[in-house]
C-alpha cells in the first residue's frame, strides 16, 4: 500500500477499481452507534491498495488511459472527432490543435486543409501554415516506410531501453522512504495535538510547533506525489515503446498508402512550424522531421 493522490479524474476510466485495485476508507463512520458515515474529506488517512480484486481492464490500458487524460487536459482547443488526425496535429505558434477545413466543397477543386483552431482568434496572425490532408498522408508515407527500412537497428536499440524503463527499484525504495517519514511525521503530529491537550503550553509555540509539522508533513507527501508520478510515466512510456515495437516487427513489407490504423496505433501528435516543418512524434517518443510544400495561405477562399 502507498498513500493515495487526489483522483485526476472523474470518468469512467479514471476509477482505480477497473484495474484491479482499490482505495481505501473513501468514507468513514461517524457515530458507530447510529452507523452514520461521512465522504472522506482528509479527516482520516487513505490508503491504495494494489491488485485487491480482479482488473476489469489490464493495467497498462489503464495507465495509458490516465496519461492521454493528463494530455487533453492541458491541449489547447482539442476536440473529439471521426477523422484521423482529429487532436493530432499541433500548431507550434500557439500549441493549439489543427481543425479540418473543406475548401471548394461543391466543385471539382474540393479539397480537405487542416488549419490551427486559434489562428485568428486575436490580433496576432501566426505564421503556421494550412496543411494539406494528402500532402499530409503521403509525407506519413514516406517517414514510416523510412522507419521499416531502418527496424532492426531501432528494434535492438529498444532492448536497452526497455530493461532500463523496466527497472524502477530506484523509484520504489524512495517512496518505501518518504512514506515511512511521512508516517513518522503524522505520529509527531497526533503527539504534538495531545501534548497541548494534557499538557499547560505556550500556544504560540504550540501554534508554530503545530504548523511547521504540517507543512513537513505536505512537502513530504507532495514529494510521493512526484516520484509515483515519475515511475508511472516511466511505465507508461515502456509500454509506449513496446507497443511500437510490435507493430515494426509484424510490419515486413512497405506501404504504399496511407493506413488510418496504422496512423492511430503508432504516432502520438504533427507538431507544425513555420514554413512548412513538420514533425511526425510517434507514440514511443521518436521525431522525424519532414518539410511540406505548403504556404501560408489567408481563410477566404471556400
Amino acid at each position: 500500500m502507498s498513500s493515495l493522490a487526489q483522483e485526476e479524474s472523474r470518468s469512467i476510466s479514471g476509477y482505480e477499481k477497473y484495474k484491479g485495485d482499490a482505495i481505501l476508507q473513501k468514507s468513514f463512520t461517524i457515530d458507530f452507534l447510529t452507523k452514520k458515515t461521512k465522504k472522506n474529506e482528509s479527516e482520516v488517512s487513505q490508503y491504495y491498495a494494489e491488485n485487491s480484486h480482479p482488473a476489469i481492464i489490464p493495467p497498462e490500458v489503464f495507465d495509458l488511459v490516465q496519461i492521454e487524460i493528463k494530455i487533453r487536459k492541458v491541449a489547447i482547443g482539442y476536440k473529439t472527432g471521426r477523422n484521423y488526425f482529429s487532436g493530432k496535429i499541433i500548431c507550434d505558434d500557439c500549441g493549439s490543435f489543427y481543425g479540418r477545413k473543406v475548401w471548394h466543397s461543391n466543385d471539382k477543386y474540393r479539397k480537405i486543409l487542416y488549419r490551427c483552431n486559434s489562428k485568428y482568434k486575436n490580433d496576432k496572425k501566426f505564421k503556421t501554415p494550412f496543411i494539406n490532408e494528402d500532402e499530409l498522408k503521403n509525407a506519413f508515407v514516406e517517414v514510416f516506410n523510412g522507419v521499416i527500412n531502418n527496424k532492426e537497428e531501432i528494434l535492438k536499440g529498444y532492448e536497452e531501453v526497455i530493461k532500463d524503463l523496466n527497472d524502477t527499484s530506484a523509484l520504489d525504495d524512495k517512496i518505501n522512504e518518504l512514506d515511512k517519514e511521512s508516517g513518522e511525521v503524522s505520529e509527531m503530529i497526533n503527539r504534538c495535538i495531545r501534548d497541548n491537550a494534557t499538557k499547560a503550553q505556550n500556544q504560540e509555540e504550540y501554534i508554530k510547533k503545530y504548523n511547521d509539522l504540517v507543512e513537513r508533513y505536505e512537502d513530504i507527501k507532495k514529494a510521493i506525489a512526484h516520484v509515483e508520478n515519475e515511475r508511472f510515466e516511466r511505465l507508461v512510456k515502456k509500454d509506449r515503446i513496446e507497443g511500437f515495437m510490435k507493430v515494426l516487427k509484424i510490419m515486413n513489407e512497405l506501404i504504399d498508402e496511407f493506413d488510418g490504423e496504422l496512423w492511430n496505433t503508432i504516432v502520438e501528435a504533427v507538431k507544425v512550424y513555420a514554413g512548412g516543418k513538420v514533425v511526425f512524434v510517434f507514440k514511443d517518443g521518436m521525431e522525424v522531421e519532414v518539410k511540406l510544400k505548403v504556404k501560408v495561405q489567408d481563410d477566404t477562399r471556400r
